[in-house]
């Protein structure tokens, strides 16, 4: 008989880590699961993990091939999925014991709601706790459906992403010319196509917050990104064809220089407000306050808005 949960989990260069969000899945609550696990190229130690692991759990299925990303494999993964739910998983990542559990009664409580997400706990590369990183919206189907007849963009922890296997593989699972926006377009791709995504309103995941993170790395390329994949879903919504990242591009280079210098000044306030939320959850106060004060002086609306929203949460 087929395992009720599918958890796909694409691996590359994650050896600190990979150990304990392994042991995170099979300490689950539940245990009607598959855990799928695609090594993608990892040039350290995760393919041996893998291996050992997967010796010892009949559970695990472990599959090994050459990098081609994180789209692609988890693509690759969802072919082999035989579960009615795939619980997708960040390899630096940690569920909580119950995850499984309390999406998968909720599913069988709102047979309507195809995808569901929750709130996750800010680690460091410690494990140590910083916060808890929240997603007030979307919480129930008429919230979800109002985002998409008025055409909001949502976002939510896709680490704590449960959806339907056979709806992602109708909605043709992740794009990799999204990357590393591929989970946003993804969200909102399946609310826009009329399925119900909904945010439970509690933390069942550790994320872990470190430096090699690409939003870390190169955020200017993340925001590009971001502006790119939203102006193709808007696209998409108009019945208006799709354009190339390179397309897009060229147009905001065409656009007048204040409105390149607003961007980027806006830019720069999200890194600094980004910034001082971990240094204020990592209790280095001082710099948490010159962190805020930059990222008020380039962009007052956008603190005072973020302001607003940290009081909703």
């Amino acid at each position: 008989m087929a395992p009720t949960v599918s958890v796909i989990l694409p691996v590359y260069n994650q050896e600190p880590y990979l150990a304990e969000t392994i042991e995170s899945v099979l300490a689950q609550s539940f245990t009607d699961f598959e855990l799928l696990i695609l090594d993608d190229g990892s040039k350290d130690g995760s393919a041996d993990i893998i291996r050992r692991y997967a010796a010892r759990d009949p559970r695990i299925r472990a599959f090994f091939g050459p990098n081609a990303g994180r789209c692609e494999a988890t693509n690759k993964l969802l072919a082999q999925a035989v579960g009615t739910w795939c619980a997708l998983l960040d390899a630096d990542d940690v569920m909580l014991p119950e995850r499984l559990a309390r999406q998968v009664a909720f599913h069988e409580e709102n047979p309507e709601v195809d995808a569901t997400s929750c709130h996750c706990y800010y680690i460091n590369h410690k494990g140590d706790t910083l916060g808890t990183q929240r997603y007030p919206f979307v919480k129930n189907v008429a919230e979800c459906r109002k985002a998409a007849a008025t055409g909001e963009f949502i976002q939510c922890a896709m680490t704590g992403l449960m959806v339907s296997r056979e709806v992602l593989e109708q909605t043709g699972g992740l794009r990799s010319k999204f990357w590393p926006c591929d989970d946003f377009e993804l969200f909102n791709r399946l609310i826009a196509e009329g399925y119900v995504l909904v945010i439970m309103q509690e933390a069942l995941m550790k994320y872990r917050i470190h430096e090699s993170a690409i939003t870390v790395r190169n955020p200017f390329h993340t925001f590009d990104m971001i502006g790119y994949t939203m102006h193709c879903l808007t696209a998409r919504r108009a019945q208006e064809p799709e354009i190339t990242f390179e397309e897009f591009m060229a147009i905001r280079q065409a656009e007048p220089w204040l409105t390149r210098f607003n961007r980027k000044r806006f830019n720069y306030s999200q890194i600094f407000f980004r910034n001082a939320g971990f240094s204020m959850m990592s209790k280095n106060y001082l710099n948490f306050l010159w962190q805020a004060s930059t990222a008020t002086a380039l962009s007052p609306g956008y603190m005072l808005l973020k302001v607003r929203n940290l009081a909703r949460a």
